[in-house]
């Protein structure tokens, strides 16, 4: 299993409840964590208390946006080849000029509609991973 430990960095709670929501419809199997500060969980990143294989990034949230997260992640050694997954209403010039400086970077439109989000997560979540459909 290619990304068997998912982190969501988000700070909104109904948003990274659906997402989890649909991680599990994907593939039950899937381990995921939620952080809604991206200074908790860049801290807990560090000390070694979380693991994932990949991480889905709120790049609008408080205190800290996408760019400084990746910034700080890119520098903790051991850390600098996890993908992340930009999540996002909005894409455009900003985001596509993060995405460039930043290796293993793509991005995710935030959806809160379930089965949109559900076919957006199946592009990303390997095909072996995800045996359900909605």
């Amino acid at each position: 299993m290619k990304y068997k430990n998912i982190l969501l960095v988000n700070d909104i709670n109904d948003e990274a409840e659906t997402f989890v929501l649909v991680l599990n419809a994907i593939n039950n199997k899937i381990r995921s964590s939620v952080e809604s500060s991206a200074l908790e969980a860049l801290k807990k990143l560090q000390d070694s208390k979380l693991s994932p294989d990949i991480i889905f990034l709120d790049y609008n949230m408080l205190y800290l946006d996408g760019t400084g997260f990746l910034k700080l992640l890119r520098d903790i050694k051991g850390l600098k080849r996890i993908p992340v997954v930009l999540y996002s209403r909005n894409s455009g010039l900003v985001l596509e000029e993060v995405m460039s400086k930043f290796k293993r970077v793509q991005f995710l439109k935030k959806h809160t509609n379930f089965r949109k989000l559900f076919k957006s997560l199946q592009k990303i979540i390997p095909p072996e991973l995800s045996d359900q459909k909605v």
